[in-house]
């Protein structure tokens, strides 16, 4: 079985378009979405045993305030270590803060940059001060906070009890604040159903979003045979999990069988939910050059079933529009090809902006949304480029196909969908990166501060 955290996050990636946000709009807030820093970038404060840890913010006076946060640990394969379900990573930690792991809080959490001088608690032995800091400027307000890392050689304050969201596992649920999100048990890669939180109500009162997601894979080989494929053509598992106060990261195992090729796919695919945001690191391992071996209309596509018409949200993408490409996918949006499309899904470019990011923004009466794909330079290379989808259609028009079947976007409950073309895609490993970030309001400065979080510096020193 080949290991990878896979592209067919895909099947999952989608789903978390509708999950919806309700964090407060205040100027005193750095910005509102997770901090996931490496120990390699913060290097001077590694090397400590994670237990040893406690996060803190100040406030204006100097008082600290210990505030939630998890050390998640990679191994030496770059699997992360969970510990729960399967032993398969549980035991290939050491207990150590080391450069390869993972910080993460939330930026809701981060305080302005001023020293404790008080301390709930005994006074750590060791204090950094991680600065969090913009370079050109914070659309949402101040350009720089700070957190204080306290570590500590004896007795410590008790961690905080805020939890941003919890996993249970017995229900397939994960479950914040402001959304529950349930996997589809007979294949953990799509979703039952999406729910989003009012914001109002305690306990809140949810509304459902998403009514189901789907997958679709065809591989029409040169001088051979076709196969198409679909969600439940594939057999999945949940192995292993973890669930801290800022995130839960769920590991699912998937095979697939090509009977007709004598190939076979066992990959998995490791998922970390926030409570606004999902990251997705990615690797697809794919067993032939599709570049050679591949016809025109070969691809997949992961599809939603979005409850809402999508002519509902004003959608903005640096992505080209779906086009067949040579594909028999049928549907009323596809008749007038990628000029109407175009028309319909508003500003367009074709090859995404200069870093080879690719975007795509929703922005409803209550919703601000905001997805970003970034395939590796070497599929920047060969000209691999994600492709949207968007048919006008409300769910309950979609609930007369069938999501069991294996068909096209056009056929299949699907009224918006990426496309990604594996014509373009090579054999072996391909890396691509993915994150989501979404609002239940209209704020496109907090759009623009999702799009620069890659320019956000640490700096980390001693006091």
């Amino acid at each position: 079985m080949v290991h990878s955290r896979t592209l067919l996050t895909l099947l999952t990636i989608g789903t978390w378009l509708l999950l919806f946000s309700s964090a407060s709009a205040s100027a005193q807030i750095l910005h509102t979405a997770p901090i996931v820093i490496t120990g390699k970038q913060v290097s001077h404060m590694t090397r400590f045993p994670i237990a040893s840890y406690r996060l803190f913010r100040s406030n204006p006076e100097g008082k600290a305030e210990i505030i939630p946060f998890q050390i998640d640990e990679i191994n030496d394969d770059s699997d992360y270590v969970l510990d729960q379900g399967s032993r398969i990573t549980a035991e290939t930690g050491n207990g150590v803060f080391d450069a390869q792991d993972e910080l993460s809080l939330m930026g809701d959490d981060v305080g302005p940059v001023v020293e404790p001088t008080s301390w709930p608690g005994p006074k750590p032995q060791i204090v950094f001060e991680l600065r969090i800091r913009h370079p050109s400027g914070n659309p949402m307000g101040p350009q720089m906070g700070a957190v204080y890392v306290g570590v500590y050689f004896g007795a410590s304050p008790a961690l905080s009890t805020k939890k941003y969201v919890v996993f249970n596992r017995a229900e397939a649920l994960v479950h914040t604040s402001r959304y529950r999100y349930q996997f589809d048990q007979k294949n953990w890669l799509v979703a039952r159903k999406v729910e989003v939180s009012r914001g109002v109500g305690n306990p809140p009162i949810y509304d459902p979003v998403l009514d189901s997601t789907t997958f679709y894979l065809k591989g029409d080989l040169k001088y051979f045979i076709t196969v198409e494929a679909n969600h439940r053509s594939i057999e999945s598992d949940l192995e292993a999990w973890k669930t801290g106060p800022i995130r839960s990261i769920v590991r699912v195992s998937f095979h697939y069988n090509l009977m007709k090729l004598k190939l076979e796919l066992g990959m998995y695919t490791e998922i970390s939910f926030f409570s606004n945001a999902v990251n997705l690191p990615a690797i697809l391992y794919n067993p032939i050059d599709g570049r050679k071996s591949l016809n025109s209309g070969s691809g997949f596509y992961y599809g939603l079933a979005l409850r809402e018409n999508p002519k509902e949200y004003n959608i903005e993408t640096n992505m080209g529009a779906f086009s067949p490409s040579g594909s028999t996918a049928s549907g009323k949006l596809l008749e007038g090809g990628k000029d109407l499309l175009g028309k319909l899904m508003g500003k367009q470019q074709q090859a995404g902006d200069s870093k080879g990011l690719y975007w795509v923004s929703m922005q409803g009466k209550e919703r601000s949304i905001f997805f970003e794909i970034t395939p590796s330079p070497e599929l920047q290379k060969t000209g691999m480029a994600p492709e949207l989808y968007r048919e006008e259609i409300s769910g309950d028009e979609l609930k007369s196909r069938n999501n069991d079947k294996v068909a096209q976007m056009g056929s299949s409950p699907v009224n918006l969908g990426i496309w990604f073309d594996a014509t373009k895609i090579g054999d072996g490993e391909q890396i691509m990166g993915f994150r989501l970030f979404f609002e239940n309001v209209m704020a496109p400065e907090r759009l623009a501060v999702f799009k620069t979080l890659s320019q956000w510096k640490y700096e980390v020193r001693r006091i």
